[in-house]
């Protein structure tokens, strides 16, 4: 009998349940009208015709503000840094002639779709006038399907867009505290290979200097030729060389390894970027930082500079800090680009 009465009531709590739920539906239905397609941002936008983007969650201020200048993007909510074009245009371009499904009219039912006034992530852009352009308000994804939910925020109306916008403002897993760092160009420094003579990496080992030793291709006579003029000066072929090392001593190095050295020192790609106000000491930037230097074919150099390592701190990826002589950005890169650099004259060498 007690068995019994446990599953009645069991039985009357599941009745309970299902009339809750098919009540919260047929409410959400009465809310919402039948399916169609509608445009929601009309006309197309292009980098060249803004000033100003924002991107922020719910009724916070901006947590990114991408501005234009004379010479490109900048992120003024990461102190300046540079912007990486491809992502700004990737973002209009998904914005230009946007068209969604529409899915409701109902300002109660908001909150199904994350628009509620403290969930959406809202994109703002503004014309070199200083005027609005862009507003549209980014929700959640529905289930087992693509794209967002999206509105204008001066309509209830929500509609599902066709592609995941929340990707284009760096969030892959729904409505999220927008980061700057998604917007960044990451490529922190960058030089020809071909044009570099030698590099002298300083670290608390020492001083190595590694310099190239370039081909020389003598010129081509053709069989027979009569020498009228004096023959031409041997060339030095610059995309064929070996590796010497002259300092601290004179060494024959192994060319894949010298030329791993030399691809990790003339493309660094940062993961983030720091406050560049701060003190160059308390990222270990001083006196006492590691440093590479690219010596190139016209004499002039380049230098890099490493500091100490930055630790993980909640979305803060760890690393190590770095700076371009010259340049005021303080960027922080993998450990495993700056261990690519700091090879120790043992690894260099031929086996």
């Amino acid at each position: 009998m007690i068995k019994n009465k446990n599953l009645l009531v069991l039985a009357a709590i599941l009745i309970v349940l299902l009339a809750v739920s098919l009540a919260q539906k047929s409410s959400h239905r009465k809310a919402t009208t039948g399916a169609a397609t509608a445009t929601v941002l009309d006309g197309t936008f292009t980098a060249d015709q803004l000033e100003r983007i924002t991107v922020a969650l719910g009724e916070d201020e901006p947590t990114v503000e991408l501005v234009a200048t004379p010479t490109g993007w900048v992120i003024a909510s990461a102190w300046d840094s540079r912007a990486n074009p491809e992502r700004v245009d990737a973002l209009l371009r998904n914005l230009g002639d946007l068209r969604g499904e529409f899915r409701s009219e109902s300002e109660a039912v908001l909150a199904d779709y994350g628009l509620d006034a403290g969930a959406a992530v809202k994109v703002r852009a503004f014309d070199k006038a200083g005027q609005p352009v862009i507003a549209l308000d980014i929700g959640g994804s529905p289930e087992r399907a693509t794209g967002n939910f999206i509105r204008r925020p001066d309509s209830p109306a929500v509609y599902l867009s066709p592609t995941n916008l929340l990707s284009h403002v760096g969030l892959y897993n729904g409505p999220a505290q927008p980061q700057s760092r998604h917007f960044l160009d990451m490529q922190a420094f960058q030089a020809d290979r071909l044009a570099v003579d030698s590099l002298i990496v300083e670290d608390e080992t020492g001083r190595r200097e590694m310099v190239k030793e370039f081909a020389v291709v003598e010129p081509l006579t053709q069989p027979g030729e009569a020498v009228t003029e004096a023959p031409a000066a041997p060339e030095t072929d610059r995309t064929t060389w070996e590796w010497k090392l002259t300092v601290p001593r004179n060494a024959v190095l192994a060319k894949t390894k010298a030329d791993g050295v030399l691809g990790a020192a003339v493309s660094v790609r940062a993961i983030d970027v720091d406050d560049p106000g701060a003190e160059p000491a308390s990222y270990g930037l001083g006196e006492a930082a590691r440093r590479v230097t690219l010596v190139l074919e016209d004499g002039t150099r380049q230098t890099l500079a490493f500091g100490g390592k930055r630790e993980a701190d909640g979305d803060r990826q760890a690393g190590v800090w770095m700076r371009v002589e010259g340049d005021p950005t303080v960027w922080v890169v993998s450990q495993y680009a700056v261990d690519n650099i700091f090879k120790p004259v043992a690894d260099l060498l031929p086996e």
